[in-house]
């Protein structure tokens, strides 16, 4: 309980608190939060090293996420856990393959060459590992719930620093576009994940 009392504090403090739900129905009667809208497949040439850093660094807050979504959708015991893991998990491969293309449409790395510390302004690089995902791996029952729930907290909140420093930094309008949808979509993410951690 302590746990999931900081993490909202500290959700809440960065402008991604949870909100109370109207009606004041069971957090696991909730349908899992919508993705973020697709993006379109091509992009504009126009682009700063801010763009193609947001890029790089939102890959690599994918390949993680990817794994832990695919733990969750195997091992949760929670049919609406399970269904969030299922839609985030369609949504993270589509936004991989469209940020992959726009990167390779420009002649840019996949991977930032760049050296760890440059990006520690900007919330550092993803910390969900293969220790992370071992562990949880590990746990069965309601503790994996909570503990898969926790851990995607914490990840999804990298996103949002992600998308506020392309917002503050970038220039390319479509890279833009899709960090301020992806700011909406995963901030309201993370408020049904602080309720289902709740509930």
């Amino acid at each position: 309980m302590r746990r999931v009392l900081v993490l909202a504090a500290v959700l809440a403090l960065a402008g991604c608190g949870a909100q109370p739900r109207a009606g004041g129905a069971p957090a696991s009667e909730a349908p899992p939060p919508p993705p973020p809208s697709a993006a379109p497949a091509t992009v504009d040439g126009a682009r700063n090293p801010t763009d193609v850093m947001f890029l790089q660094m939102m890959l690599a807050h994918h390949e993680p996420a990817a794994t832990l979504l695919e733990l969750g959708r195997g091992k949760a015991t929670r049919a609406d856990v399970r269904g969030l893991a299922g839609e985030l998990a369609t949504a993270v491969a589509a936004e991989t393959r469209t940020i992959t293309g726009w990167l390779e449409s420009w002649g840019e790395p996949l991977v930032s060459t760049a050296h760890a510390d440059a990006h520690a302004a900007h919330g550092g690089l993803p910390a969900l590992g293969d220790k992370e995902i071992a562990e949880l791996g590990r746990t069965g029952g309601a503790e994996f719930d909570t503990a898969f729930l926790n851990l995607l907290i914490g990840h999804q909140h990298g996103a949002v620093e992600l998308a506020r420093m392309e917002a503050t930094s970038g220039q390319n309008p479509q890279v833009k576009e899709l960090a301020a949808r992806t700011d909406e979509a995963t901030r309201a993410q993370i408020q049904q994940l602080l309720r289902m951690v709740a509930g």
